[in-house]
């Protein structure tokens, strides 16, 4: 019945020894109690007994049932920014379903790959333009960049094994790059980047909007991008380098027919939203408003059907499990659990004067040992970022730099291990790469990247009031 029951014992038994513990003093017990199920949702996600929307609904039924908390419980899922991941999730599939995202990165191909260093700019450009509206790089990576990249690598005699490194084993690399580092550049182009910014509600009382983050993070994120295939092309190089681009993209183009007015519509609608995010602290229009009408907007005009929409398991999982953390941490926030921690954090613990930006920097860089015990991104934001906050916290650093820094680092860390997210999972599945080189070529990559962003960021945020 269960698979592994050493995880089950584990994540059953820590939350309930944490039960029987007297609460600390100056703490709410209610907030104890929460703080309980909070750990067990987060062990959920780490050792996965079950799958995560299992995990974080038995955290969350026998907290309602237990201590009476079911307005608690419930409270994530009236939160804009649940719904803004769940929309945005869904939105993905269209741009799967429409060949929209397909016909992108044959147009790119057709006008840029005529060499492999070309090629990875081609599939750089096309996750960036497709990242906005997919929160979930497991689908937007793993589900339309990847597939059209790999197969091109088939066409050009390079499958796993003997022949990998003719090109196959360099696109494998270079678009898990490109995927972890387009997940940095905008609130939801990654699901846990929301996380980041709901713990930067409740531990710092910071409120971002989507056009804010998007102006600090992307930036250095795009220099990033711009740097992974040349990066790539001397790490892992590739034995070919000229590329009959015109044929292959002819052929996928081919393959796609016409363009459907469905293709149209959703690209006039995803520009809409972008320019509703992106003006959002001026226009005061919620971000997750302007997100549920982009799913109305799409049902409406019938570029997919509500069916389709309710075969999309990932994005139902993703608002369940998603809803959950945010119902547990809001839930803490307000019975003053994390003031608390911080003010423990304050009294103990000291930077010895370093300035915020060196604060933020040797948080991020010594954390990356740490990446290599965490199968998720979720995980890591869900476990460490409320913990790194209240650090810098703790050394006055100012909550816009706190929260910019570990959300646009969040996904820079899964660079070490093939099983960090749930994206290079596939992608190392593909069997081009061996561990050993990824994990190699990944804690190169983790160190540089991190390096980098900040760095530039350290550069670019002052200029923009972020510090």
């Amino acid at each position: 019945m269960f698979k592994n029951k050493k995880s089950l014992v584990i994540w059953l038994g820590i939350p309930i020894i944490l039960l029987f513990i007297p609460c600390p003093a100056g703490l709410d017990p209610k907030a104890w109690h929460l703080f309980a199920f909070y750990c067990a949702a987060i062990l959920g996600l780490i050792l996965r007994p079950f799958s995560e929307p299992v995990v974080l609904l038995v955290a969350l039924a026998t907290y309602s049932i237990g201590f009476n908390g079911t307005s608690i419980a419930l409270a994530g899922y009236g939160s804009a920014t649940t719904w803004l991941v769940f929309a945005a999730c869904l939105v993905g599939k269209a741009f799967v379903d429409t060949g929209l995202g397909s016909r992108i990165a044959y147009f790119l191909i057709d006008k840029f790959g005529s060499t492999s260093l070309r090629l990875g700019y081609a599939a750089a450009i096309t996750d960036l333009i497709i990242a906005p509206a997919t929160p979930s790089n497991t689908a937007r990576t793993g589900g339309i960049v990847y597939p059209i990249f790999r197969s091109i690598a088939i066409t050009l005699g390079s499958e796993p094994g003997p022949t990998s490194k003719k090109i196959g084993a360099n696109l494998s690399l270079l678009c898990n790059a490109v995927s972890l580092t387009t997940a940095s550049m905008f609130m939801t182009s990654s699901a846990p980047n929301l996380l980041v910014f709901s713990f930067a509600v409740s531990i710092l009382g910071l409120n971002m909007s989507w056009g804010e983050y998007a102006l600090a993070a992307f930036p250095p994120c795009f220099v990033l991008l711009m740097i992974i295939p040349l990066f790539y092309n001397r790490l892992a190089r590739p034995e070919l380098d000229k590329i009959d681009n015109k044929v292959l993209a002819a052929e996928g183009l081919k393959k796609l027919g016409p363009t459907k007015i469905q293709e149209k519509v959703l690209a006039a609608l995803f520009v809409l939203a972008l320019i509703l995010w992106g003006t959002s602290q001026w226009t005061k229009v919620n971000s997750g408003a302007v997100a549920i009408a982009f799913i109305a907007g799409v049902l409406f005009f019938r570029v997919v059907e509500w069916d389709d929409l309710l075969k999309e398991k990932s994005a139902w999982s993703t608002m369940i499990w998603y809803g959950a953390i945010i119902s547990l941490a809001t839930g803490l926030a307000k019975l003053g659990f994390f003031k608390w921690i911080g003010s423990i954090v304050a009294a103990h613990i000291s930077f010895g004067g370093l300035n915020p930006g060196m604060v933020m920097a040797l948080l991020i860089l010594s954390s990356l040992p740490l990446r290599y015990i965490f199968a998720s991104n979720a995980a890591w934001v869900g476990t460490m970022v409320p913990v790194y906050m209240m650090l810098a916290q703790g050394a006055h650093v100012p909550p816009a730099l706190i929260a910019v820094s570990l959300c646009s680092t969040a996904s820079l860390g899964c660079f070490v291990t093939h099983f960090g997210h749930g994206m290079s999972v596939v992608l190392f599945g593909a069997g081009y790469v061996d561990q050993k080189t990824w994990w190699i070529l990944g804690g190169i990559m983790a160190v540089f990247a991190n390096l980098l962003v900040l760095s530039l960021g350290m550069l670019w945020w002052p200029c923009i009031g972020i510090w």
